[in-house]
């Protein structure tokens, strides 16, 4: 503001940098509520499918599905010196 310059020309200045301020908080925080809530909405996605994981981990061992492990070998005999 200048000296010259009239108070209604301050009056019009506070009032757009007091908007601006109102405009630029209401973005925050209308951003940081959509972030949370897409955090919520994520974790009972990613709980649910962890839910299914583990419930067909014991529909398999229930039901017996994984092979049974195979015999042990014996090692061979060592070779005879001298061939």
């Amino acid at each position: 503001m200048t000296a010259s310059a009239p108070p209604e020309a301050h009056t019009e200045e506070v009032m757009k940098r007091r908007f601006l301020m109102f405009v630029l908080a209401l973005g925050a925080v209308a951003g940081f509520g959509a972030g949370f809530s897409r955090l919520h909405h994520c974790r009972e996605a990613r709980r649910a499918a962890f839910e299914r994981h583990v419930a067909q981990i014991c529909v398999e061992a229930a039901r017996g599905v994984r092979p049974p492990a195979p015999p042990p070998t014996t090692p061979a005999p060592p070779a005879a010196p001298g061939r």
